[in-house]
């Protein structure tokens, strides 16, 4: 759920990665990709960087050149990615399981990008090899290159994802709603005939419903489509409190 937090919203984890995968479906991006993307996108908010203020330019940067395969060069001692003109996004996901896999085989767990488009956005690789018990560390060359290698293994109370489930992300909420009208272009509109094949009963078009007859649901069901004063109101229920 949404939190207030002064003038701005707390947003959870799981809110966040709906968002983004939503956002990435409306603009065409494929199944296969999203999953990569939207980990990127969410700990760029997490972490600070561009965050939720440009995601849809971000979003919008990362169809150039993604469809380009990353090159690699074949040198074990000073290993070179070259990004292709991709965004550093599509390729976060790549030099963290490049930077894992050379840890495991006890080799110099250095990877140096060029041709990368945002490269300040690979600050991301930190908290996404973290899941695979590392840290790295990324410095960003005067020249847009970008240098990654892990550090040491990652401590369990600095996890960037674990920080995310307790203290969701602060966002404004004027931001926020923007972008989340935004993701509902990824959906089938919300109407009343789209409620119809939602439950054991069925919501007729004159807002009356057909198979209650033998059933337990209570009569006094909201058939309201939600808008945002419905988002923002507790539904919290007795006995639910401290969930």
């Amino acid at each position: 759920m949404m939190a207030m937090n002064g003038p701005d919203f707390v947003v959870s984890l799981r809110e966040v990665r709906i968002l983004i995968d939503r956002l990435l479906q409306w603009k065409g991006f494929s199944a296969g990709r999203r999953p990569a993307l939207t980990e990127s996108a969410l700990y760029s908010a997490s972490l600070g960087l561009s965050g939720f203020e440009v995601l849809l330019d971000n979003i919008d940067a990362l169809k150039i050149g993604i469809e380009n395969h990353s090159l690699l060069n074949d040198s074990k001692t000073n290993l070179c990615l070259d990004a292709q003109g991709k965004h550093a996004w599509a390729v976060a996901e790549e030099i963290s399981d490049l930077l894992t896999e050379m840890d495991r085989c006890n080799r110099e767990s250095c990877v140096k990008v060029v041709n990368l488009a945002a490269p300040e956005e690979l600050a991301v690789v930190g908290p996404l090899i973290q899941k695979h018990g590392l840290n790295a560390q990324i410095e960003i060359l005067p020249s847009g290159t970008a240098v990654t290698h892990v550090v040491g293994p990652s401590a369990s109370e600095k996890n960037e994802l674990l920080r995310i489930c307790h203290q969701g992300i602060p966002t404004k909420r004027e931001l926020w709603f923007e972008l989340f009208q935004a993701s509902n272009a990824a959906q089938a509109p919300d109407t009343k005939l789209s409620r119809t094949h939602a439950s054991t009963t069925n919501l007729a078009e004159d807002n009356t419903f057909v198979g209650l007859e033998n059933s337990k649901e209570s009569i006094n069901i909201n058939t309201s489509l939600p808008n945002e004063e419905n988002i923002l109101k507790p539904v919290t229920k007795k006995g639910k409190e401290k969930c």
